[in-house]
Order: structure tokens, then sequence, then C-alpha cells
């Protein structure tokens, strides 16, 4: 997965229902260049940034989500491989059960409308 493919599926995440003109507003850049950035097109750094930025302040309206990032990067330097393979198969396990119980919770949801 490239790193624009990954920026906006982790802004898509955190804004799933947000429209052209709301991504606009947010991140600052032209409506008709976010258009061109979601079929496809090219990033610059700039907007590479702005949406980075967006993504950046959301997440550090938790403030777990800072406390995590500075173990994780201490744990890099100074855990064993070992070590760091148990962590990342239990946020494995945690991040899946957690997309499993959403898409469950989603299914119902569609099939109790219809």
């Amino acid at each position: 997965m490239s790193l624009q493919t990954n920026i906006i599926s982790k802004y898509r995440q955190l804004y799933p229902n947000d429209t052209l003109r709301e991504v606009s507003a947010r991140t600052g850049i032209q409506i008709t260049r976010v258009f061109r950035l979601f079929s496809g097109k090219a990033m610059k750094v700039g907007e590479l940034e702005a949406f980075q930025t967006v993504i950046d302040r959301k997440l550090g309206e938790n403030p777990e989500s800072h406390r995590l990032q500075r173990m994780l990067d201490e744990a890099m330097f100074i855990l064993t491989s070992s070590e760091l393979s148990k962590i990342n198969a239990y946020i494995e396990r945690k991040v899946l059960n957690k997309n499993v119980s959403r898409l469950y919770v989603s299914t119902n949801i569609e099939n109790a409308i219809a």
C-alpha cells in the first residue's frame, strides 16, 4: 500500500462520512484537488502533510494514543525481537477482533434495516 493510499485510508477511517467539501475545509486543499486525490492523482508533499496534520490532530484527542506511540518508540530500541514479536501479535489480535466486531455490527444493522 502506498503512503498516499495509507494516508487517505486513515483519514476515511477517522472521518468516514466527510463530503469532499468537508475534507477540503479540514485540510485547506481545494475541493477539486481533493476530488483528484481521492481519484488516485499523486499527492504533493504539502497535501500529504495537510492530511497527516488532520489525522494527528484527531488522534491527539485521545491522550492514550501519545502514550502508546512513545512506548512503542522506546520499545523498538530496547526490547528483543522476540519480545517485539509478542507485542505485535497481541496488537494484531486486538485490531482484528475490533474489525471483525465492527463488521458484524454493521452487517446486522444493514440486515435489520432491510
